[in-house]
Formats: C-alpha cells, sequence, structure tokens
C-alpha cells in the first residue's frame, strides 16, 4: 500500500488500462494494415479489467451502510461527472459540430435511460457505453452485496455470476443481437467480472497469506504473468479474428485474463526496472475517471481540427492526441471535483 492507505496496483492498473483505452480510440481513427487494426483491440480489453477493479473497489469499501446512502454517494462521484462531461459534448456538437448528436441524446444520458436504448447509448463518440454498465452495476449492487453475504462460500457466489454471464452469452448469440449495445454490453455480460472483483476484495482483507487466495495477486514476479498474459490475449485475439461478432461475446474470460495477467507483468518490471513508467501510470491512475469521460471529445475535436487545416488523419498525425487527452483529463479533475463538491451533503 502507499502512504494514503491505497493499494498501490490498483491505482497503477486504472492507470495501465485507462492509457490503453486511449491509445485504442486513437489507433482506431488511423489508418492501419487490417491485422494491426484488429490487434489494436487489445487496448480497449482495458474495460474488463475495470469491471472487476469496480467490483473490488466496493468490495473493500464494505458498501454495507445504507441504500439510500450508497446511491446517493455513488450518484455524486459517477453520476454528475458524467452529467459535466455530456454537457461539455452536446456543447460541442450544437456550437463547433463535433457530434452528430443533440439536446436529446444528452437527455437520454442524463435521465439514464440512454443504456437501454440503441438510438443514444453510443451518443458523442460511443464510449459512454461503459458508463451506462457501470451505472447498471451500481442499480443491482445492493442486492449483489446481499446475495453475496448469503451464499456461505464465495465460489457459490461466484460461480452463480458466471452461469448468469454465460447464459446471457447464449442469449445474445442465439438472439442473434450481438452486434447491438444495449444487449453485447449490458450489465450481465460482465457480471462475473464485478462479481470476480468483489470476492477477490474479500479475499484481500481475510487472514490467508496465500497470495493469490487473498486477493493481492500482484505480488508474483513479472516472468509468472507474462506467459499467461500471451496466451490468454493470443486466445481473445483468435476469437475476435475467427468469429467475429460471436467471438466478442464470447472471449470476455480471456480478455480478462490476458490483459490483467500483462498490467500486472508491467507493473511488476517498472516496480523493478522502470519507476518512472510506474509513476506514470500512477498518475494516470489518479484522474482515470475524468480522462475516460473526455477523451473522445479531445480526440474527435482534434480529428477535426486536422481537417480544417488539411492535414491527413494517420498514425503520425494523431502521436499529439494522447498528450491532449491527458492534459485534458487531468485539467477536467479539479473542474469536476468542484462540481460535485456543490451537491455533496455537509455537515454544518
Amino acid at each position: 500500500m502507499n502512504r494514503r492507505g491505497r493499494i498501490t496496483y490498483i491505482d497503477f492498473a486504472r492507470g495501465y488500462a485507462i492509457f490503453t483505452i486511449v491509445c485504442y480510440h486513437g489507433l482506431q481513427r488511423a489508418d492501419l494494415p487490417g491485422l494491426w487494426q484488429k490487434a489494436t483491440a487489445f487496448g480497449g480489453t482495458g474495460v474488463h479489467l475495470f469491471f472487476l477493479l469496480s467490483g473490488f473497489g466496493l468490495g473493500l469499501s464494505g458498501a454495507g451502510y445504507r441504500i439510500t446512502d450508497f446511491y446517493r454517494r455513488r450518484l455524486t462521484k459517477v453520476w454528475l461527472p458524467y452529467v459535466l462531461a455530456l454537457t461539455i459534448s452536446v456543447l460541442a456538437a450544437v456550437f463547433w459540430d463535433v457530434f452528430p448528436d443533440g439536446f436529446d441524446a444528452w437527455l437520454a444520458g442524463a435521465g439514464l435511460y440512454q443504456m437501454f436504448s440503441e438510438r443514444y447509448i453510443e451518443s458523442f463518440g460511443g464510449h459512454f457505453w461503459f458508463i451506462s454498465a457501470i451505472l447498471q452495476f451500481y442499480l443491482v449492487y445492493p442486492f449483489l452485496y446481499r446475495l453475496k453475504k448469503r451464499l456461505p462460500d464465495n465460489r457459490k457466489f461466484l460461480a452463480l455470476s458466471l452461469l448468469l454471464s454465460v447464459f446471457w452469452w447464449l442469449l445474445v448469440w442465439w438472439l442473434g443481437k450481438g452486434h447491438q449495445r444495449v444487449w453485447n454490453s449490458f450489465f450481465l455480460q460482465f457480471l462475473w467480472e464485478f462479481a470476480l472483483g468483489m470476492v477477490l476484495a474479500g479475499r484481500y482483507e481475510g487472514k490467508d497469506t496465500r497470495a493469490w487466495l487473498r486477493g493481492d495477486f500482484w505480488r508474483y514476479p513479472a516472468w509468472v504473468y507474462l506467459p499467461a498474459g500471451l496466451l490468454f490475449s493470443g486466445l481473445m485475439l483468435l476469437f475476435t479474428l475467427q468469429f467475429g461478432a460471436t467471438g466478442k461475446i464470447f472471449n470476455d474470460i480471456p480478455a480478462l485474463l490476458g490483459y490483467t495477467a500483462l498490467c500486472i507483468a508491467l507493473y511488476r518490471l517498472s516496480e523493478n526496472m522502470l519507476p518512472q513508467l510506474n509513476r506514470f501510470f500512477l498518475w494516470v491512475g489518479s484522474f482515470s475517471y475524468s480522462l475516460y469521460l473526455v477523451h473522445v471529445f479531445v480526440l474527435e475535436s482534434y480529428i477535426r481540427a486536422l481537417h480544417a487545416a488539411g492535414i491527413a488523419v494517420n498514425s503520425l498525425s494523431l502521436l499529439p492526441f494522447a498528450a491532449l487527452a491527458l492534459l485534458a483529463g487531468w485539467l477536467f479533475e479539479p473542474v469536476s471535483r468542484r462540481w460535485t463538491a456543490l451537491f455533496e451533503q455537509r455537515d454544518y
């Protein structure tokens, strides 16, 4: 842990995951050869680790307080910054034509029915689908919390969660809905990942000294994780390349395992050999949510500026985008904090 009592690896993982997502969205707009373009999907796999980390964070906090307090805290920390980012996006759409969306899309996001509408779920760049999925998890979390407490064995809770996810995968595949975001990104698709985070949090707080069972599984040397990371990441890409939309429905298990293993390997290497890289990802992790909220707005604005200047959009001209996105996320963080502070309850 660091001096603030936070788990250093968790902060690192947040920074690493959001950075690869930013790079993924940027590379999607570059003119890369076919295989390389598909390989960039690895960066987008960071959302799977985010679902696990979300379950882990709530599991560590206990979140056993009153249900009204739980929803108030989630609305303050997640929904209010989201509304601020939506507002920036709709203003950019109206006054600078950055997005084709309008006030109706803003209302769908702020009103929380975006998550059930294929028309709106990919508004303002498409990345807000993840916020919809996270908000769905928050809606059902009190039920998940009570279910986990009632089941005496965490393995039963995890197995039940995995079973529900597998059922959802099969249902989406059978109905032919794998290409629709409201179906392939519904919270049941990722329930097993969120539940795994909750279980690992419980293990971490337990007294078992074995790292894999406790939950602090990032303590082993890098060479333990690297082969597994390469193997499962290769399986994820194989699923995607061979089976297309169907493969994306069923590749979540190798995606999470491969991405997380490589993340841990890099964390262990950066601790011992690349301290500057370690500090960089810890820094990015300190404003990861803000960066996620604004990075697509930065990308679309930057591409629009390239078009206005007559500059071709390619991998070279897109290089400054990552730095601009980091700057925007870093600047958005204190603004978001001041915005949410206006609505926080104070004891006088």
